[in-house]
């Protein structure tokens, strides 16, 4: 009994001494860990200051965006230009069945242009073939105007738009195709500053003003406004027909507020807008400019052109309307300028209703006018 109670008390002993030193050893390894996680932070620390101060050094600053933020921005460019040419891919059919382009015959500021041939319509075309993209987009509402009018003798002829993918073949052909009627002849500016007297017969006149309100009703009738109807746009063809041209500031509907187009051919109503307004005004704004374009045309200069701007417009706004001032002309070319340059657009007659004036009604031997047209014109292109 006194040797089990012995070694009882030897086990306890030995047991209470392991159960010390364990513990003491787990308190020191704790301690360790400790010691060996903070040291690992304060490195951790350190490195993450090193790492800052050398993007820091690249950078320049403490904020700098990363390098993909700079690709991701020329990828959301590419995508939105690859949805853009799809958008015309779409819309616009290619142009292989529809138009053959053969030698290049000019440039302007919108592309190329080329001497065509048009599978549908048997003839000889004028085709531009546009690349840049923000050209494209300039003339899309010319397009849609040209769509809306088309057909019409008085109208310049559009034989359809179309879109050519890009080619590694054919590069030069790729882009937004623009197929117009292709013709010989003059502005009738050119017409008339051809002559000495920078003016045109009466008779000329008469003819030229019958067919441009033709053209006008034929605008009335899609309800388009052209906005900017004057000389230079306004086409003779080596036939003596005459065609308005340049639509590219032509809105669609009954009416508008745009201050587009040439200021010496603006109508008050029109010029109201550029002081700050909203006025809605009709297509009767293009008969007042073919009023000027008529006085244009007899006397060589539309009025107040020796007038700075702010004054011109102070005149046609406030002052008597304009009027011909040669002794020459006759009392219904008088009367014509006098309607279209009504001041009131509700006193101004329609295109419509100047097609029943007696100055274009009645023109005495317009068989005889267009000849002599054509014939001056035949003989300016020889020359």
């Amino acid at each position: 009994e006194e040797n089990q109670q012995e070694s009882a008390d030897v086990n306890q002993e030995n047991q209470q001494e392991s159960a010390e030193t364990n513990e003491e050893n787990q308190q020191e390894s704790a301690e360790k860990n400790e010691e060996n996680q903070q040291e690992s932070a304060e490195m951790n620390e350190e490195n993450l200051k090193v790492i800052d101060e050398e993007i820091a050094e690249e950078s320049g600053t403490n904020n700098c965006q990363p390098e993909i933020s700079k690709i991701s921005e020329e990828q959301v460019g590419d995508n939105n230009n690859q949805a853009y040419q799809h958008l015309l891919a779409t819309k616009y059919p290619k142009p292989r069945s529809y138009v053959q382009v053969l030698e290049p015959i000019g440039e302007d500021s919108y592309g190329v242009i080329y001497n065509g041939w048009h599978r549908k319509e048997q003839k000889e075309v004028a085709v531009t073939i546009m690349k840049d993209e923000e050209k494209q987009k300039e003339v899309l509402n010319e397009l849609q105007v040209l769509e809306t009018i088309s057909g019409h003798g008085n109208i310049i002829g559009y034989y359809g738009a179309y879109f050519q993918p890009a080619s590694v073949k054919m590069p030069e052909y790729e882009g937004l195709w623009i197929s117009m009627e292709r013709y010989s002849g003059t502005s009738v500016k050119q017409l008339f500053n051809s002559n000495i007297s920078h003016s045109l017969k009466e008779g000329w006149i008469a003819y030229t003003c019958k067919e441009v309100l033709k053209g006008l009703c034929h605008l009335d009738k899609h309800k388009v406004i052209h906005h900017d109807l004057r000389p230079n746009n306004i086409m003779i063809t080596s036939d003596a027909e005459v065609k308005i041209s340049d639509v590219s500031y032509a809105t669609i509907g009954e009416s508008s507020h745009s201050t587009a187009g040439a200021l010496p051919y603006m109508a008050p109503e029109v010029l109201v807008n550029t002081n700050y307004k909203v006025i809605e005004y009709t297509s009767k704004a293009d008969v007042w400019s073919l009023g000027i374009s008529a006085l244009e045309m007899a006397e060589g200069y539309y009025p107040f052109s020796r007038f700075p701007s702010h004054a011109r417009i102070k005149r046609i706004m406030h002052g008597p309307a304009p009027v011909l001032l040669w002794d020459s002309w006759s009392d219904n070319f008088h009367d014509f300028i006098k309607k279209c340059l009504q001041k009131n657009p509700d006193w101004r007659p329609s295109a419509e209703q100047l097609l029943s004036h007696p100055f274009v009604r009645n023109i005495w031997n317009e068989r005889g006018v267009k000849s002599n047209i054509k014939w001056h014109l035949q003989r300016e292109m020889k020359h």
